[in-house]
């Protein structure tokens, strides 16, 4: 006789499913319909402690009230996109293979991380926060790194225009999102996570909210997708907590002193020839404008040093003004946890 399961016209993964496979997960599917995983006890056992005691002789399971094609089904709360996320991690060694697939990008963690604490899976849980670390360095090199990477994926996607989208997707979408790692790292205790995670947020424009770039009702409203063609990236500022909301909003000022205050060490030590000290005070005006633009002011102190050639300072004043400059950046990347009051977390 047909089981409850097969009446409800499940959908079998593409991905994960396995003929030598000897368990089904059943998940709530896009369209209410169980999507179904056939996979492997021993993958399940071997990370978590939780499937372990399922699988054994004496567990609950062994005779499962319900079967698919002869196999026991075990039932899962969790969105069938959730749980294609852990597979990925669980059958490629947890090794960081599946946050590098430019075609299922998992940007965002909260899913696996409560997946993690309920079925016990610390080694994931120990991978996560490792790629995160990746993802919002605590050091200056370690930023740019970032910064550079994601300037690339922006090329593909200007490449890709009008759509804007490559492999069917947004830039905004294979980028990690600022709100959500600020969450994570203030439950799990990961600090250093916050300075880059807010100083990201400060340069995401407000008007671009996550739940309406990436809602199945609102994603392809033309408004929502003439922004994400454009590359605007968003942020899920619905969930950021009152007390990180008001910091952001005073850090605007804070951070446009900070940059004040840096840039004038270079105004006031004049260079050694008048013309190339006019130049650089024009240098100084054009970086505090980029920044306010930008919202980058680490941007605006870059480019300003990659783009000094045209600035009209000599190759001989000019390598002082490089050294300046790059000093600051270090000293504003230093200071961006008093910009946000991150020392009092």
């Amino acid at each position: 006789m047909p089981t409850a399961l097969a009446t409800l016209s499940p959908i079998p993964s593409r991905e994960f499913w396995f003929r030598e496979g000897d368990v089904v997960l059943s998940c709530p599917g896009p369209n209410g319909q169980p999507f179904l995983y056939r996979i492997h006890k021993f993958m399940l056992a071997r990370h978590s402690p939780h499937f372990a005691d399922m699988f054994k002789a004496e567990g609950p399971f062994e005779q499962p009230l319900e079967t698919y094609e002869g196999l026991p089904v075990v039932p899962l709360a969790e969105p069938a996109v959730e749980v294609f996320k852990l597979l990925c991690c669980l059958y490629n060694a947890m090794n960081g293979a599946a946050f590098k697939d430019d075609q299922r990008p998992i940007a965002r963690y909260d899913w696996l991380l409560r997946m993690c604490d309920k079925y016990k899976i610390a080694p994931l849980r120990e991978v996560i926060f490792a790629q995160l670390k990746i993802e919002w360095p605590d050091t200056l090199s370690g930023w740019d790194a970032r910064e550079a990477q994601i300037a690339v994926l922006g090329k593909q996607h200007l490449a890709a225009r009008p759509s804007g989208r490559v492999h069917n997707m947004y830039l905004d979408d294979r980028l990690p999102e600022p709100v959500a790692t600020i969450g994570i790292a203030r439950a799990n205790g990961l600090l250093q996570l916050l300075p880059a995670a807010f100083y990201d947020l400060a340069r995401r424009d407000p008007r671009a909210d996550w739940d309406a770039f990436h809602g199945i009702t609102t994603r392809n409203l033309p408004a929502n997708q003439r922004m994400l063609a454009e590359g605007m990236r968003s942020a899920r500022w619905n969930t950021l907590g009152a007390q990180d909301l008001l910091a952001l909003a005073a850090a605007k000022e804070r951070q446009l002193q900070c940059l004040r205050e840096l840039l004038g060490r270079i105004s006031n030590t004049p260079l050694l020839h008048p013309p190339c000290t006019a130049a650089q005070d024009k240098l100084v005006d054009s970086i505090q404008e980029t920044a306010i633009l930008t919202r980058d002011p680490l941007f605006a102190l870059q480019r300003a040093r990659k783009h000094l050639d045209a600035a009209g300072i000599c190759h001989s004043c000019m390598a002082r003004t490089i050294y300046a400059l790059t000093a600051l950046r270090m000293c504003y990347w230093r200071a961006i946890p008093k910009i946000y009051l991150l020392e009092r977390s």
